[in-house]
């Protein structure tokens, strides 16, 4: 699914309303070799003084073949169709398809909180 213009203003702002701590937004609205179609992704950056690097969180919310909504956090880098272990980034945490993106939107900050507790 591609988006027009005024549905990509909005979906960057409530994907900016819901994840606040997330920075550096971008998207992708092109079905290419690397999107099914429209994605949106914003970063998380943990920097330290023991960090030389800092460590990157990613927030990727997208659109399937099915004009479904998906979203999913990863460390590394944002998720595309050929995210990879081996090319820097890892899967964290992933939903079902949606059929809205608010329903995508809650979906992740379940499984994240669901992650998160599982080490409290």
């Amino acid at each position: 699914m591609l988006l027009t213009p005024v549905e990509i203003e909005q979906v960057l702002e409530q994907v900016k309303n819901a994840f606040p701590n997330f920075t550096n937004w971008q998207y992708n609205n092109q079905k290419n070799q690397e999107y099914e179609g429209f994605s949106v992704w914003g970063e998380f950056a943990i920097k330290t003084e023991e960090l030389t690097i800092p460590r990157r969180f990613y927030i990727t919310l997208d659109t399937d073949h099915e004009d479904k909504w998906q979203g999913c956090l990863t460390i590394g880098q944002p998720s595309y169709l050929w995210s990879s272990a081996d090319v820097g980034d890892a899967h964290l945490v992933n939903t079902d398809s949606n059929e809205t993106l608010q329903q995508a939107i809650a979906a992740l900050k379940t499984n994240i909180t669901e992650l998160f507790q599982a080490f409290c």
